[in-house]
């Protein structure tokens, strides 16, 4: 095995005295004199790599530069304290005044212009390249600074600039937390013919995250490494298998930006966006091989940083071991999920939304075909971790539910699907086509499995829906009774309830699986009408366009339910002259609803709005957050909505008569694509009419969870109540700042703690504190999640735009006032304006209605937002980002949902 180029076994050789070295005198000499970096580039030249020409200022000479200052720095240093960030701070910004008003001695400046004259380039990179960066045990890795686009006469400047680096303020706490001595940094300095590179980035001969010396990763962008190395620009990311040298995931982002060198240095450049990969396979291959070969030189996986130039000429620009490996990674993802908890959720909310997850997943895990050890393997460390909270948000763990899907055989080719229907930002690349017959004679027979167990489960289907909605009818049947004044109290009694919530989670939770097996269908099926919709030659965002409006005005739809017998109530009081004066006058909702009870005239009505509350009482605004009340316990909140109806006219058999217009026209776009082609269309519209179908059943799918969280809440409630009487809480309400397992414990007197408000009070500061507070959409956490630092930067938004764009859903164009909802209530005041939103849940469907359009900043095509928008014939536009802080209340847009285009025509006054 190779010596690494890291031992500073080699010392004394020519050029000692030489303030400067080239390439050959530098892999003379021990890195103790021009540092590892420097050390590792002779290495990597000696032994044939292609290497930018550079020359180095050794340690000894740039400690001759610091002179004159070293006595002041030492007492700067002495007073430092590493934990106090503004000790560190100061210290750094003292030293850096020292050391820019030095100069370099003429002697040493003498030999650095002769030796940069050698390289031939007049464009320069200057790299520090202290004692024990780039080492096996310290990387020193972003800490200390490299300076590109440096003209000859530029580099003293430069130079000056890297030493400083070595006492900045995150130089100084690197060392601090790593143990190392801050008073004898003694760096050397790297002089460099700079790459004009077109892409550049690093590799890691095994994973970083995971360990896994099995899989080989590489990160890619265009322009300057810089770039990627900073994280300024998008970036590929591929995985390699080591063994067989093959790519088996390929995450390609939409690049729009790029480092390049421009008149003052390096610069972020604006492009045209791009998804083409950075790198082809056979270029990722090479990388990684240089990688693997440079791990096996010097007996350590390394970590090497690579640029291409134009002529296609790829250049090492360091290697070094990869000194942490093992930490687990875990992304949490706040894409749809937020759809159905937007904002804070409570901790009984989450425990059970927890469990809930757990339960569903397990059985249809094993439904869509893994393997009963799978699902053993599986029960204590992924099923349970579906999803994750942080201050109070919900999210998925995406990175679990990659493994739910990839640990089935086959699977992996309906990835694509799956992330388009729920608008993931796509991490996950099919792997490249095997090569060898005996590999793709597995890959295909993975593909006839999956294939195969979706056809069975799409047979059992109809039979496995009404199972649900039979069992469904049995729970709510139970808890009818039990609540029933002629029921025995102790049919009520805390024991009994909690064994109902038990039988429920064992038995209900499971059967909803079902829906988890349609709503694949669904996504899978639409994807694949978009692909045949681009076969019969319909592309771009046409294809988008057309594939949207032919889910228009589909019948049958449960969600529309609910509104469809609330505009019934609303026509009724349009009829009626007292029940117009009454909600037109100027009483407050709960004293309209009083009226509607003690006053005669208005019984009749009365009886309609609450075999409305019985039927739909369940969909509410947040309504599958437990903490939310159902409208039985709030009546009079239907009294706004019925206002917004009465106002605004709205008639949705109008509404849905439009869509299927919008429906059958874009039925005779793409008949004409394929006409000449029968056997094409009759294969199209067995696919759409599945597609359909199953996108429907996913809308009554939801209301039937409705449903169930309406049974689940009134069991909580009446536990809140029996807690209070027990002096357990101070109000029955407290009991949602408890988990379930609290829950369960405080009742079977298993609880550590007895006293729960104590527990109670600090979680109502804590989301006292939260509320309100912005959340980023992906929190990525390395090792223990609760200790990793989830500080995140917000991206600036461009607050001049006048054109918003996002996801076309709901085919139409408005022009209104916005009004931005962040925390809507059932009871705002909605005519006609445009509602902005961060994201919706099924229960908006009461606010959209009385509204002109709708804007999201989240959702996805198959989002319920989407659905019910083109259901219902309500302009409606997703995904646009930053929406609710580009847009203020009043601002004047004009919404257009087949384009996906959101255009400010007017200013509210600030």
């Amino acid at each position: 095995m190779t010596a690494a180029p890291q031992s500073d076994s080699m010392r004394g050789g020519p050029g000692l005295a030489a303030a400067v070295l080239d390439e050959r005198a530098t892999a003379e000499v021990g890195s103790d004199l021009v540092g590892h970096k420097a050390a590792n580039l002779a290495w990597l030249v000696a032994r044939g790599y292609t290497v930018p020409r550079f020359c180095v200022l050794t340690v000894e000479a740039c400690t001759r530069i610091l002179r004159p200052v070293a006595p002041e720095i030492d007492t700067v240093l002495a007073a430092l304290d590493p934990q106090d960030r503004g000790s560190l701070r100061d210290t750094a910004a003292a030293i850096g005044v020292l050391i820019a008003g030095l100069a370099v001695p003429e002697d040493i400046r003498s030999e650095l212009k002769a030796a940069i004259g050698a390289l031939g380039t007049h464009t320069l990179a200057v790299r520090s390249s202290a004692r024990g960066e780039d080492s096996a045990a310290d990387s020193f890795a972003g800490q200390l600074d490299t300076v590109l686009g440096v003209a000859p006469d530029q580099v003293d400047t430069a130079v000056l600039t890297c030493l400083a680096s070595a006492y900045s303020e995150r130089a100084l706490f690197y060392r601090a937390r790593r143990g190392l001595d801050n008073a004898v940094p003694e760096p050397a300095v790297i002089v460099q013919a700079l790459v004009d590179s077109t892409v550049a980035g690093v590799a890691f001969a095994c994973n970083p995250q995971s360990g896994d010396p099995q899989e080989a990763v590489v990160s890619a962008g265009l322009g300057l490494g810089e770039g990627v190395v900073s994280g300024s620009v998008e970036c590929d990311t591929y995985f390699v298998d080591v063994r067989s040298r093959t790519l088996t995931t390929r995450a390609v982002a939409d690049k729009r930006s790029r480092v390049t060198l421009g008149a003052a240095g390096t610069e972020i450049e604006t492009i045209a966006a791009s998804t083409a990969a950075a790198l082809d396979d056979d270029r990722v291959i090479e990388v990684v091989d240089i990688a693997l070969r440079l791990s096996a030189e010097l007996g350590a996986p390394q970590d090497i940083e690579w640029a291409v130039d134009a002529s296609g000429t790829m250049y090492l620009l360091q290697t070094r071991p990869i000194t942490a490996t093992g930490a687990h990674e875990t992304v949490f993802d706040n894409v749809n999920v937020a759809e159905s908890y937007p904002g804070l959720s409570s901790p009984l909310t989450f425990s059970v939304v927890r469990l809930a997850y757990e339960q569903v997943f397990r059985a249809c895990h094993r439904s869509f075909g893994a393997s009963r050890a799978t699902v053993r393997a599986n029960a204590a460390d992924l099923y349970p971790y579906l999803v994750g909270i942080a201050h109070g948000h919900i999210y998925y763990n995406i990175s679990n539910w990659y493994r739910l899907f990839l640990q089935i055989p086959g699977m992996e080719s309906a990835i694509e699907g799956w992330e388009a229907a729920l608008g993931i930002e796509n991490r996950y690349r099919r792997p490249a086509a095997p090569r060898s017959a005996l590999a793709r004679l597995r890959a295909a027979y993975r593909r006839v499995r999956i294939v195969v167990i979706l056809l069975f489960g799409w047979l059992r289907l109809p039979k496995r829906l009404a199972g649900f909605f039979a069992v469904l009818g049995d729970f709510t049947a139970d808890l009818g009774r039990r609540f029933a004044p002629e029921t025995p109290e102790r049919e009520r009694d805390p024991h009994q309830l909690l064994g109902w919530l038990e039988r429920c989670i064992t038995q209900l939770v499971p059967a909803y699986s079902v829906q988890i097996f349609n709503d694949f269908l669904a996504q899978q099926l639409f994807h694949v009408v978009g692909g045949l919709i681009e076969r019969s030659g319909i592309t771009g965002d046409e294809a988008l366009t057309v594939r949207n409006e032919l889910f228009c005005g589909e019948k049958g739809v449960d969600s529309v339910e609910p509104v469809v017998s609330a505009l019934a109530l609303a026509a009724r009081i349009r009829d009626d002259e007292a029940l117009t004066a009454l909600f037109a006058g100027e009483h407050d909702a709960v004293e309209v609803w009083s009226t509607l009870h003690t006053d005669p005239r208005f019984a009749e009505f009365l009886a309609a709005c609450a075999a409305h509350i019985d039927a739909y009482g369940d969909r509410t605004v947040d309504e599958l957050k437990l903490e939310t009340d159902p409208l039985a316990l709030r009546p009079h909140r239907l009294v706004p909505a019925l206002r917004n109806y009465v106002r605004g006219g709205q008639n949705v058999e109008q509404m849905q008569a439009r869509e299927r217009e919008i429906r059958h026209a874009a039925e005779a776009r793409i008949g004409a694509a394929l006409r000449g082609h029968p056997l094409r269309r009759i294969a199209f519209r067995v696919v759409l009419r599945q597609a359909r179908a199953t996108v429907k059943q996913r809308e009554n799918m939801r209301l039937g969870r409705s449903r169930c969280f309406g049974l689940v809440k009134r069991v909580f409630r009446a536990l809140g109540t029996q807690f209070h009487e027990a002096g357990l809480l101070d109000a029955p309400y407290d009991i949602f700042y408890l988990t379930y397992e609290e829950i369960t414990a405080l009742i079977r007197g298993t609880a550590v703690d007895a006293d729960p408000r104590m527990v109670i009070a600090a979680r109502k500061g804590d989301y006292g504190r939260w509320r309100g507070q912005p959340m980023p959409a992906r929190i990525v956490t390395s090792g223990i999640a609760a200790a990793a630092d989830n500080s995140v930067e917000f991206t600036e938004y461009d607050s001049t735009a006048t054109v918003l764009t996002g996801i076309g859903c709901a085919p139409g164009r408005v022009e209104a006032p916005a009004l931005v909802l962040h925390e809507p209530e059932a009871d705002t005041p909605i005519d006609g304006e445009v509602l902005v939103a961060t994201t919706t849940d099924p229960g908006w469907v009461f606010l959209m209605v009385a509204a002109g359009g709708l804007i999201s900043e989240k959702g996805s095509v198959l989002s319920h937002t989407a659905i019910i928008g083109r259901e219902l014939g309500i302009t409606t536009v997703v995904g646009v980002r930053d929406a609710t802080s580009l847009l203020r209340s009043g601002d004047r847009v004009a919404l257009d949902g087949r384009a996906g285009t959101v255009t400010i025509t007017g200013r509210r006054p600030a």
